[in-house]
Order: structure tokens, then C-alpha cells, then sequence
């Protein structure tokens, strides 16, 4: 079934007309009839079931729905910047595991350097990215993803909790799946291609972040932001499932 975001809070029997691309996309590209059913997630990340309406201009929601997609603690990934596609099959693969914001992290060894008129305008076609990905998973919120900042902006990001992920750590038992506790709010932090250098590792110990390993092997930047998104996923919602946060 599709589903679509609308900004405003919305009620059930109320018709509502989504933004003229959104319905082009309902009606010439998914080409759904009139009375066709979809899903429609207001500003205020309420669900309901909907229709199209007969005259194809809109939609009426007819029916909330009780049903909770979302993670029971905020993820915040600060991502050291990567190259294209790559970048953003990270934005994809992120919201569907239910990330709640990325920002984009500038370093030393980035090898993406963009700034000012260019940065809002990457950072908008973003968004669009992680919007189509969070409604493709049926997501009940769409992330939010920053323009760039750099490093010694990476304390404004802190959470409850707070992880960068170093490869020198591998060598020792700090693995984040072990570290993650219950909490409201996480923050882990990776590396771009070739990681962070020692004096940026220090920074970010100094901004309250704590070291962790991501396991025994090297991984891509890509790959590691993917991997502490299920490490979050597996630790916090088994956690969170059995009652240990309020």
C-alpha cells in the first residue's frame, strides 16, 4: 500500500490536498483509481487509512490506525561524508532501520568537500532522499537530515549516550553492541573513508563521546553506519520491548 506524508495534523473524514507533485506521483506514476486505498501520515505522525477520492483531487482519510513503526529511542548519526552513490544508499539503508537524524560530518580525511548555496542544496535533495526511503518502509516520521558541519561541532549532537567508532578499538573488548544501555537518545559517530585521524579521535573524546569497536574487521563507512544502526535496533528495542525504559 502507499503511503504519503502531509505536514498538517490531519483527522479522520477530512479530505485533504497533498502537494501537487505528491498527487502526480499517486495518480500518473503509481497510477492509483479513485476510491484506491493508501496510508497518509500527518505532521502530527499520525496514521490513517485513506482513498482517493471520486473526482481523483484529493484524498479522504477515513480511519486512524494504531501501529508504531518508530524505534522507542532517538539515533542520531553523525556520518563522516562518502562519495555518491555509496552516500546515499547510506541515507536509504539508515531510515529504514530507523535512524531519527543524520548529519553529515566534514573531517580531515573527507574526501566530499561542499559548502554554502551548494551544501542547502544537496542537503534538500537529501531529504527527499530519506522521505521517499521512509515511506517506502512505512516509517510513521521522516528523519531529518542537517547540511554539513564539522568536527568540533560534534558536541552540540551529543544524546544520553554518545559512541564514536575507531578502528584501534577492535584490538580491545569496547564493542558498541556491548556498551549501548537503555536510554531515550543515542549518538553514534562514523568515520569517513580512511576514519578519523588520533588528534580528531581526541577531539571527539574531549566533546563526551566514548570509543567503541564495530567488531574485528575493517568496514566501510557505509557499512559501519549500517551495522550501528542494527546494533541500536537489536539492543534498544529488545530493551525497550521488555519494559526497561519508561
Amino acid at each position: 500500500m502507499q503511503q504519503i506524508f502531509i505536514p498538517q495534523r490531519a483527522c479522520a473524514g477530512q479530505v485533504v490536498v497533498p502537494e501537487e507533485a505528491v498527487m502526480h506521483h499517486l495518480l500518473r506514476v503509481v497510477r492509483l483509481k479513485p476510491l484506491e486505498h493508501l496510508r497518509v501520515v500527518d505532521g502530527d505522525r499520525q496514521c490513517f487509512e485513506a482513498e482517493i477520492t471520486e473526482e481523483s483531487d484529493g484524498i479522504r482519510l477515513l480511519s486512524a490506525v494504531e501501529e508504531n513503526s518508530e524505534l522507542d529511542v532517538e539515533v542520531t548519526l553523525l556520518a563522516g561524508m562518502i562519495k555518491g552513490e555509496r552516500w546515499d544508499w547510506l541515507l536509504q539503508k539508515c531510515t529504514e532501520l530507523g535512524v531519527s537524524r543524520i548529519v553529515p560530518l566534514k573531517s580531515q580525511r573527507t574526501v566530499v568537500r561542499i559548502s554554502g548555496e551548494k551544501a542547502a542544496q544537496k542537503q534538500q535533495r537529501w531529504q527527499k532522499i530519506v522521505e521517499q526511503a521512509a515511506r517506502q518502509c512505512r516509517r510513521s516520521r521522516v528523519p531529518q537530515v542537517t547540511e554539513p558541519v564539522s568536527l568540533n561541532q560534534a558536541a552540540a549532537w551529543r544524546s544520553e549516550q554518545n559512541f564514536v567508532a575507531w578502528e584501534d578499538e577492535r584490538l580491545h573488548s569496547a564493542r558498541l553492541v556491548s556498551l549501548l544501555q537503555p536510554a531515550r537518545s543515542v549518538t553514534v559517530v562514523i568515520g569517513p573513508e580512511g576514519g578519523f585521524s588520533p588528534s580528531e579521535i581526541e577531539l571527539l573524546k574531549q566533546a563526551g563521546y566514548q570509543c567503541c569497536s564495530l567488531g574485528r574487521r575493517i568496514l566501510r563507512a557505509e557499512t559501519a553506519a549500517v551495522y550501528a544502526l542494527c546494533a541500536c535496533n537489536f539492543v534498544l528495542e529488545e530493551e525497550t520491548a521488555d519494559g526497561q525504559v519508561d
